[in-house]
């Protein structure tokens, strides 16, 4: 997926579905979709952490 799920729609070609994540950054960018839909974060300050550090955003967010 991209960035965040809200902003790339499309599946990654090149994933099975049922084999698990896809990539380590895939349940990063779930909380953070979710975080953002449910109003705890902005879109904006997502995008921001997530871009800065992927590793480090759900931490700087106060999220995880």
């Amino acid at each position: 997926m991209g960035i965040l799920t809200i902003l790339a729609n499309g599946a990654d070609p090149g994933h099975k579905k049922g084999a698990g994540v896809n990539n380590k950054k895939d349940p990063v960018e779930t909380k953070l979709h979710t975080a953002v839909c449910a109003g705890q974060v902005t879109l904006a300050a997502a995008q921001r952490a997530i871009v800065t550090d992927w590793t480090t955003a759900l931490t700087t967010l106060h999220l995880s």
